[in-house]
């Protein structure tokens, strides 16, 4: 029996002998390389930008700088493997030498980079100091590449940068091409309201009241002028305005519509009230909609779709028998209440002229009009044959003559835009950005010496082009840039 536990003994010992013997000898680690060959991220470092300014002699310079562009933020499409900014680098970044940041699963990273126009790609090893050339890459963009560990060299990622080809905030101006005259060949009393796709111009050819009207796309071009027939006698060309979709106008203190190019009597015009004066219209988030106008014996009335109401009164308004404006506003603090603001001149008992704004908002039923008679710097400008718009949430006005001393630097006609962004309390000139062509002046003064007066008209329609109708039906259409940029996501 010990001889048998014995060799059972033995035997055990040998056995894990030779198995602590196997293990010693298995010294060799096996290491699995990573095949990910993914960008985590990417960004640019500070890249040279051309600056437009004024040298010491006042002309114009252009000079380089620096300009820090890590906190534009890329997109990375991990499916489609490309990498884009959405938004567009400022004007004048020079990207023929950019200095990039990526992180990526290794720091091995290729790109092909383009040695000249329809040359072949080469693959070059990517470093954070490389100063590479985007200005001659393809539609498509660069190739970039990542070798994994293991060796493998993953899927291309196409990056693209953009930069703009345009100052976003900047007002650009163009002539339409199309250079139609009105039918009637010149217009007077002008004003114009966008509806439906058409631009519509009221005014006065000779003594005879006239209606044309052009259609024009969403590229800005027209088709060419078109006069109504059957204009009613007395049509006051400065009463016109739209209110949800129709064009509505007096005539002999008579309300009418136009829709679809046909010319008839309003079923909403008041009994008992005889119109000298359509002012403005607005509507709100919740589906509330007014129509308010000015009667011939002085009262203030609305109209709310089914019926009218008198309104409070207001004796210092001017005289509505003029050229004004008006502009609706969203509140800022209640999408269920929206305000309109009047934009005009005053003349006062003894013959002093005065800028005039006044505004109300859709829950009260009086208009507010402001201090006309203030003479500081911010005052609401007194501008000949003066245009308000609202435009890219902002009111601005402009037009002929400015009669202000406050604004004695700026009176030229067209000489340039007026800003309120306290709903036509306070106004400044506008001395970035936003600026009228000489020819603007020149032809405005020609109608002056043609007409006896400077006669224009101004619209905004759907695709925030700003359109100049003059005299003679000639447009020119501007639109601040970055209105004009179509989304790229």
């Amino acid at each position: 029996m010990k001889l048998k536990f014995l060799s059972i003994l033995v035997t055990s010992l040998v056995l894990a002998s030779l198995l602590m013997t196997s293990c010693l000898k298995d010294d060799v680690v096996e290491v699995t390389y990573t095949n990910e060959t993914s960008i985590i991220s990417f960004s640019l470092g500070t890249l040279y930008h051309e600056v437009k300014g004024q040298a010491q002699d006042g002309s114009d310079s252009v000079y380089m700088d620096t300009i820090s562009l890590s906190h534009y933020p890329f997109t990375i499409d991990q499916l489609n493997r490309t990498i884009e900014n959405k938004d567009s680098l400022p004007v004048g970044v020079d990207i023929s030498r950019v200095i990039t940041n990526i992180t990526a699963d290794t720091p091995y990273i290729l790109y092909g980079k383009i040695k000249e126009a329809g040359g072949e790609a080469t693959d070059t090893l990517w470093t954070e100091t490389d100063s590479i050339d985007f200005s001659v890459a393809p539609s498509e963009g660069l190739a970039f590449k990542v070798m994994s560990y293991s060796g493998r060299l993953g899927r291309a990622y196409h990056v693209k940068i953009n930069v703009h080809k345009q100052v976003p905030d900047s007002l650009t101006w163009s002539e339409d091409e199309s250079a139609y005259a009105f039918v009637s060949q010149s217009l007077t009393r002008q004003k114009a309201v966008y509806a439906d796709g058409r631009i519509y111009v009221f005014g006065q050819n000779g003594d005879t009241p006239a209606i044309e009207y052009t259609t024009i796309t969403a590229q800005g071009k027209s088709d060419g002028w078109v006069a109504l027939e059957n204009v009613p006698a007395g049509t006051d060309s400065y009463s016109v305005l739209t209110w949800n979709g129709i064009v509505y106008f007096l005539a002999d203190g008579m309300l009418y519509e136009l829709a679809d190019g046909m010319i008839q009597p309003s079923s909403l015009s008041p009994e008992g009230y005889r119109l000298k004066q359509l002012l403005a219209n607005a509507s709100t988030v919740s589906g509330l909609t007014y129509l308010y106008a000015y009667t011939e014996d002085g009262k203030f009335v609305t109209c709310d779709g089914s019926g009218w109401r008198e309104d409070g009164r207001s004796e210092s308004f001017p005289d509505m028998n003029q050229r004004f404006y008006y502009a609706t506003l969203p509140s800022s603090y209640n999408t269920n209440i929206a305000r309109a603001v009047l934009f005009g001149r005053h003349t006062d008992a003894t013959g002093n002229e005065y800028g005039f704004a006044a505004n109300r908002l859709t829950g009260e039923d009086s208009w507010v009009a402001y201090d006309y008679t203030q003479i500081d710097t911010c005052c609401c400008p007194n501008i000949a044959d003066g245009t308000m718009i609202y435009y890219d949430k902002k009111l601005y006005a402009f037009g002929g003559f400015v009669n202000s001393l406050q604004h004695k630097d700026y009176r030229h006609p067209f000489g340039t835009f007026f800003s309120s962004t306290d709903n036509g309390l306070t106004w400044q000139p506008v001395l970035k950005d936003m600026g009228f062509p000489a020819s603007f002046r020149q032809r405005y003064e020609a109608s002056e010496e043609q007409l006896g007066e400077g006669s224009y008209s101004c619209v905004v329609d759907e695709n925030n082009f700003i359109w100049i109708i003059w005299h003679n039906g000639y447009m020119s259409r501007g639109r601040v840039n970055r209105l004009g940029f179509l989304p790229k996501w």
